[in-house]
């Protein structure tokens, strides 16, 4: 297959993002505007001074950022649809120019994603901790404070259901799986996590965001299917979600005895799990007539 220009390449890893950040403002701005409507003789009153209108507009920011994680999801629930369009279209071209899909691994190899992602998430959150790099980082602690304010139902539905779909169809269903039809995987699998990694706009999340995407990269790439990367993805989520919420970090760190044992636990399940993972065969199946011929 004749391999796209730079400048095309480049055009279809921004281009999921730029309909993200699109979808984005048109959430936000309807918000506004609803906003503004219900509170139209406050925002009247306001505008008989500088200081009021000021006042006005802070107020308003609070509010977006009391409800950032539900905004958050629906920028997501309403961008999918445009990604899905995008990854059919994807999958419309490789199949005009003969390119044979992964071999998807069956759903009883599933389990392994949960028994990697899980430790992976609470070990690699410990260390990251133990860094202080978040003592470091105001961009990620308002971040963390946003996103952890809601209630826990709605963080799990969110943060832990919702928005991984999208972020894996972005990240990995079309900016991974684009560079990967332009380069080997190793460097599609390095390059897509980093650019998720980048994504999230702070240290900690970077860091952690690209460790994860080179996680997620790979899952699809042996798995042969999306749903290896959001299952991984929801679980991470979801045990970051239910730990926070029980002061489950707070509690392994209260005792660094225990901390130590747990995060060790930890890397020693996952990399278990990475073993079993490196044995799937991801080829893809040959068909009889080119396996006569093989043979």
């Amino acid at each position: 297959m004749q391999r796209k220009s730079f400048g095309k390449l480049i055009w279809e890893i921004a281009s999921p993002i730029l309909v993200h950040l699109g979808v984005t403002f048109l959430v936000e701005m309807v918000f506004l505007m609803a906003y503004y409507l219900k509170s139209l003789p406050e925002l009247v009153a306001a505008m008989e001074s500088e200081e009021a209108l000021m006042e006005f507009v802070m107020e308003t920011a609070n509010i977006m950022y009391e409800y950032v994680v539900e905004l958050t999801a629906i920028t997501a629930l309403a961008t999918l649809p445009f990604l899905i369009w995008m990854r059919k279209r994807d999958k419309r071209k490789e199949n005009a120019v003969g390119i044979v899909p992964n071999k998807k691994a069956p759903l009883s190899k599933y389990f392994l994603i949960a028994g990697i992602s899980i430790p992976f998430a609470v070990g690699f959150n410990n260390i990251l901790t133990l860094s202080n790099l978040a003592e470091y980082s105001i961009a990620y602690q308002e971040t963390a404070e946003a996103l952890y304010t809601p209630s826990f139902l709605v963080q799990i539905v969110c943060l832990g259901l919702i928005v991984p779909i999208t972020e894996e169809f972005i990240f990995r269903g079309l900016i991974y799986k684009r560079m990967r039809m332009n380069t080997s995987p190793m460097r599609a699998i390095f390059s897509s996590a980093l650019f998720f990694g980048i994504y999230h706009g702070n240290s900690v999340q970077m860091i952690y965001g690209t460790i994860c995407g080179l996680l997620m990269a790979y899952l699809y790439e042996k798995y042969g299917s999306i749903k290896a990367p959001i299952f991984a993805h929801m679980l991470m989520n979801i045990v970051a979600c239910i730990l926070t919420e029980v002061d489950g970090f707070t509690w392994m760190f209260v005792k660094p005895v225990r901390m130590a044992i747990i995060t060790i636990a930890c890397a020693a399940i996952a990399s278990t799990m990475f073993l079993f993972i490196l044995d799937i065969n991801e080829k893809p199946e040959l068909d009889e007539d080119v396996k006569e011929v093989t043979i």
